[in-house]
């Protein structure tokens, strides 16, 4: 039988610990997840489309500013966008066709939208955006949701 040196254990307890961080890091990288939104009835090549994704209600509510903004130049029918190394967690997102570049999302004088706007899980509000309950939603692993905007 082998009698374990106090420089054998040492090096045991240290194997281990780095194969302890070694997993660790290694389920990091594995739970990074992807959301992918694809986008369609951009009425035209205008402007830009702008899209937020939000990771709480604080963030959904302009509270505080959104984990993700990503503004492009607007291609007429249909529209991607990836956003990867997400934790898993709960999100929303939001979508503008900023039509006429000016950077915001142009209303009427009552108030309702005059450029096309999506939510995330095609949530519509009464009389107002939706709920933080109506456009969250859990992701894990991959997730994709198409989503059409409204004019």
């Amino acid at each position: 039988m082998m009698k374990l040196t106090e420089n054998h254990t040492m090096f045991r307890v240290i194997l281990g610990l780095t194969a302890g961080l070694l997993a660790a890091v290694w389920t990091e990288v594995v739970a990074a997840d992807t959301l992918h939104i694809h986008v369609t009835n951009v009425p035209s090549s205008e402007g830009q489309i702008m899209l937020q994704i939000v990771a709480s209600e604080a963030e959904f509510k302009g509270e505080a500013p959104a984990i993700v903004s990503v503004m492009q130049r607007a291609v007429e029918g249909e529209m991607s966008f990836s956003a990867a190394s997400l934790p898993p967690g709960e999100y929303a997102f939001r979508v503008m066709h900023d039509i006429n570049n000016n950077g915001e999302l142009d209303s009427n004088f009552v108030g309702m939208p005059s450029e096309p706007w999506a939510f995330s899980n095609n949530a519509t509000g009464n009389f107002g955006p939706p709920g933080w309950k109506d456009v969250k939603f859990t992701l894990e692993s991959e997730v994709t949701q198409t989503i059409k905007l409204n004019r």
